[in-house]
């Protein structure tokens, strides 16, 4: 029976789990007990950077996220949530840069268009906010 500690799928869970509920130091601590083992598994990088940006450490995350897209430059699950990230931190023009180089790798994909139009409602809906105040 393996350990809750080298089951990289249950660690990836309870990973996102604490992400959502705002336990980040928490999930970085899973994160690199995966990373170790696994220095360029995707979902860990990917969740590792959206854990920095969310903690108000863009920079940090952002550096993650490039450093491992010059790894795996075609994934979809750090290029997606790359763009998620960039748009939780302020930044919705990056976010469609990202998520624009995902569609291009990607073009059949439907999910990563609808995204596109969900962040271009976002930054639009916070031009109209932001011009009324």
């Amino acid at each position: 029976m393996a350990s809750p500690y080298t089951d990289k799928e249950l660690l990836l869970r309870r990973s996102d789990i604490l992400i959502a509920d705002g336990s980040y130091e928490k999930a970085l601590f899973f994160l690199d007990l995966i990373l170790e083992e696994d220095p360029v598994n995707e979902t860990a990088l990917s969740m590792k950077g959206l854990a920095y940006c969310l903690m108000g450490y863009k920079e940090e995350g952002i550096a993650i996220f490039e450093d491992a897209l010059e790894i795996c430059p075609f994934s979809k699950v750090l290029l997606i949530n790359f763009a998620d990230a960039c748009l939780r931190s302020s930044m919705p023009g990056r976010s469609l840069e990202i998520l624009e180089r995902a569609i291009n790798h990607y073009p059949d994909d439907d999910g990563l268009l609808m995204l596109k139009e969900v962040i271009i409602a976002a930054r639009d809906r916070r031009c109209m906010l932001s011009s009324l105040n």
